[in-house]
């Protein structure tokens, strides 16, 4: 983004302002996340530490201490693998084409049409404030007669598509047994079926399921079929059921942490550091400006102002402080005196410019309906449109390519 920032500006007002984390901690999340990638693949070796003096840290350890407070089971199994190839189907799969609406219309005669000595299965998974979930109710004589339903309490790492799958996967143990039958598994997730219909992964949980349906495909007639959620379907709204039930359940069953969990965490540490950074270091002048609507100022200026870079220039040098009036210019060398031009009384600051100079206070109380103010009245209070107007009405600050010619960024 070109911001029309001075060049004077430090780097940590404009990472906060354009919601950029640091460099530093951006490049460190991103080994992390490779590194993550790496041990999931089992390839993540040691670097050898060269013979010379001194104390050299090597990058596992750097990424080790940045790793240490992350809360990842140590010896829990990935889902990310190398790609492995999935060949030789012993199941069919049927999925809606382009036509959806006539699919999902045909659905409840399509059950009901199913013969009697037919097993039937609905599966589903779920993801709710009370954690993941997944079950399944199998039956026969067109659902008349239940074998069996289960539901289960998966991690609370776990993503919505490891449900479905974890759900499948746990029906094809308890149809295990069977041989020569026709069984219909049906799922609501299209996602899911398209992924073990597809010739390879990257995903242990889908690799798992794809070989739990070939095992049981290779003693049975076997369909995977998939079903509208939530259309009064009796199979799919029972399942639904259980699969709800099982977020709250007592017992967990184990499954592999998805690639995603990880980089959530990642991101999430990198904005905490980003944060704590902020709060220790931040410019003074620039926490000033924006106070307690931090946030809304910030939303405000890459919003409203993110299509006119004049505008947006201008809000930026006013909220850094670093702009073209005399303090700063004075401080940078670019000007003698760092004195109020218009009035000469006290140095012009940006909280003297905005709030307290005497010869545009008339213009003050057009755009603020006061007078006098201070920075912080003005930025809580004032949208940041309003004050960049009212900066623009004054015609003071000066075009910084005009000021410096060292460039802006």
């Amino acid at each position: 983004m070109m911001s029309g920032a001075m060049p004077s500006t430090p780097f940590i007002a404009l990472n906060h302002l354009t919601n950029t984390p640091d460099i530093i901690l951006f490049l460190r999340g991103e080994a992390a996340k490779g590194t993550a990638r790496l041990q999931a693949y089992g390839s993540l070796t040691l670097e050898t530490i060269a013979p010379r003096k001194g104390t050299i840290t090597t990058h596992t350890t750097i990424n080790k201490q940045f790793m240490a407070d992350l809360i990842i089971p140590p010896r829990a199994t990935r889902d990310l693998t190398t790609p492995t190839m999935m060949l030789g189907r012993h199941f069919t799969v049927t999925t809606p084409g382009a036509d959806t609406t006539e699919y999902r219309n045909s659905l409840q005669n399509t059950i009901d049409n199913i013969t009697s000595e037919t097993i039937t299965c609905y599966t589903d998974g779920s993801l709710t404030d009370s954690g993941c979930g997944a079950g399944y109710i199998i039956t026969t004589d067109n659902n008349n007669t239940t074998l069996e339903e289960r539901s289960f309490k998966l991690p609370d790492y776990c993503t919505v598509y490891q449900t479905e799958l974890t759900a499948i996967i746990e029906a094809c143990k308890y149809l295990s047994t069977y041989t020569n039958t026709h069984i219909i598994i049906w799922s609501d997730s299209l996602s899911s079926i398209q992924a073990i219909s597809a010739l390879s992964t990257r995903s242990r949980t889908t690799r798992d399921c794809y070989d739990s349906l070939n095992a049981l495909g290779s003693n049975n007639t076997l369909e995977i079929r998939w079903i509208a959620a939530h259309i009064g379907l009796w199979g799919n709204e029972k399942a639904d059921e259980l699969a709800k039930l099982g977020t709250t359940s007592e017992s967990t069953l184990n499954c592999p942490i998805p690639q995603s969990y990880i980089k959530r965490l990642i991101n999430d540490k990198v904005t905490k550091l980003n944060q704590e950074s902020w709060i220790t270091d931040g410019p003074r002048h620039t926490k000033l400006t924006l106070g307690h609507k931090n946030i809304n100022i910030i939303k405000n200026l890459n919003t409203t102002l993110s299509n006119n870079r004049q505008n947006y220039r201008t809000a930026v040098h006013l909220i850094t402080g670093h702009c073209g009036l005399n303090k700063h210019l004075h401080t940078i060398r670019k000007s003698d005196t760092s004195a109020c031009p218009k009035c000469g009384d006290g140095e012009e600051t940006v909280s003297h410019f905005l709030g307290q100079c005497p010869a545009i206070a008339q213009i003050r109380g057009q755009y603020f309906r006061d007078y006098y103010l201070s920075v912080n009245d003005i930025f809580d209070n004032q949208h940041i449109s309003t004050i960049v107007n009212f900066t623009n009405h004054t015609k003071r600050l000066v075009v910084p390519e005009e000021l410096d010619q060292t460039g802006v960024t």
